[in-house]
């Protein structure tokens, strides 16, 4: 069965902000919806395209999913204490829902690691054949560069061109959630020390787990396999 892309229309950080700033007033879903519609709609004229993008925010922060149940408390936790740090907060709950953010997330990492500039062609062909050339995917891309551009996450340079804008990351509580989260959606077991540190999927964010956080937190298990340290989740 292939994949759903769902992520079809470019989002912006005052969007995610507002959508936040509902749930933590404890509306209920409908009245989320309706202040969401009202708020959409100053920026967006169709009401197709509001009605997306309200799902699409809805699904990142309201629905649950798959790891919901492990994310979304501390995520509104965080973001209510550390509002500073909302766009890794944002970034992470966006992994949680979208398996197709996780892939282009996963993807401008590794291209990153090797080349200053990515190229959208490159991106597209790549992401193309993980997913299949689906029309869906063509018109999403466009979509996840803008709201990567919006988040700051990238920079574009000329058309088509992009490199990555770092943001730094000192705050441990909201590390500690970037890294449980990225494992989450990753599912690979164990990690060493350096992967932690250096995640694809957390590309735009400088950041250090220190061995002392990680032992303090019930969330993380470590052992050492032949002498390297290797970290997994508690269940």
């Amino acid at each position: 069965m292939a994949k759903m892309v769902g992520l079809s229309r470019n989002l912006k950080l005052q969007w995610l902000n507002k959508v936040v700033e509902l749930v933590l007033e404890d509306l209920k879903e409908e009245e989320i919806k309706e202040q969401l519609n009202e708020y959409l709609r100053f920026e967006i004229e169709s009401p197709t395209n509001i009605r997306k993008t309200r799902e699409i925010l809805m699904n990142i922060w309201v629905y649950d999913n798959n790891y919901s149940g492990k994310t979304k408390m501390t995520a509104l936790e965080l973001i209510r204490n550390y509002p500073e740090y909302s766009m890794p907060i944002h970034w992470c709950m966006m992994l949680a829902a979208y398996p197709v953010f996780v892939d282009m997330c996963k993807l401008i990492g590794k291209m990153a690691e090797f080349q200053d500039e990515i190229t959208l062609s490159q991106l597209k062909l790549k992401l193309f054949d993980e997913w299949g050339e689906r029309t869906t995917l063509y018109h999403s891309i466009d979509k996840l560069m803008a709201t990567l551009k919006a988040m700051e996450a990238l920079a574009c340079d000329k058309p088509g061109k992009y490199h990555v804008n770092k943001h730094r990351i000192s705050n441990s509580k909201v590390v500690s959630f970037m890294v449980y989260t990225m494992m989450l959606v990753d599912d690979s077991g164990y990690y060493t020390f350096t992967e932690i540190n250096s995640s694809n999927y957390l590309y735009p964010f400088e950041y250090r787990m220190e061995k002392e956080t990680l032992l303090a937190d019930g969330r993380f298990a470590m052992n050492n396999f032949g002498g390297e340290l290797s970290i997994s989740l508690n269940d």
